[in-house]
């Protein structure tokens, strides 16, 4: 099977069917369980910070932590480029939504605490448009952007590359190093703070969420 190419990845979830299936995935006990992992991480890089006054969710897709980040932070607001994943958001959370493409965010520059990108990174293989969402990210943030990485130093992502290489699945993982993930965030003007993996020991850990700040 060919590799999908990166807007190939993100346009299906402009379908609404798609969007409308999207919590699927996260129903049962082993995906409670991840997205819990996950709000810690988010949760101890932000604890970091201090307190946050306002926060940018992007891709906020079907809202699966609008609820939780808006009741956490007095200014949230969630934003994507698809509108059937802002649909299902809607249904989970009264904070402000819009409708925008991380390329070129329609918002005013420094106008966040913080930024957050969850879920997205490892489906963008295209470095130079990894690093173009970051500099977006670091536009429109005062203090701190705080986004997830599939992280190549853990024994998942070894063991599925090992699969790819014996030919018994069609692709290795989009997964950076953590040298591989600080050079991409210096290029994008951010000074790296912090890894938080969602599991301890970090080998253990496919995913990284990784806190920094504009440089300067």
């Amino acid at each position: 099977m060919a590799i999908q190419s990166d807007e190939r990845k993100l346009s299906i979830y402009r379908d609404a069917d798609v969007a409308a299936r999207y919590d699927e995935r996260w129903a049962g006990a082993s995906g409670q369980r991840r997205d819990e992992r996950t709000r810690r991480a988010i949760e101890r890089a932000l604890a970091r910070l201090g307190p946050v006054e306002s926060l940018l969710d992007v891709p906020c897709g079907a809202g699966r932590f609008s609820a939780w980040l808006s009741q956490r932070t007095p200014r949230y607001l969630g934003a994507d480029a698809a509108l059937a994943m802002l649909a299902q958001t809607r249904g989970k959370c009264a904070a402000p939504l819009v409708a925008a493409d991380l390329a070129a965010l329609p918002l005013r520059t420094r106008g966040f605490d913080v930024a957050l990108c969850i879920r997205l990174m490892h489906l963008v293989r295209d470095a130079e448009r990894r690093t173009a969402f970051l500099r977006e990210l670091a536009r429109v943030s005062r203090r701190a952007v705080v986004v997830d990485y599939v992280q190549s130093e853990s024994l998942k992502v070894w063991y599925a590359r090992a699969r790819a290489g014996l030919g018994l699945r069609d692709h290795a993982p989009s997964a950076l190093s953590r040298e591989q993930i600080r050079a991409e965030f210096e290029r994008a003007g951010l000074e790296l703070l912090a890894f938080e993996p969602l599991r301890s020991p970090g080998w253990l850990s496919d995913k990284v969420v990784v806190l920094a700040r504009p440089a300067g």
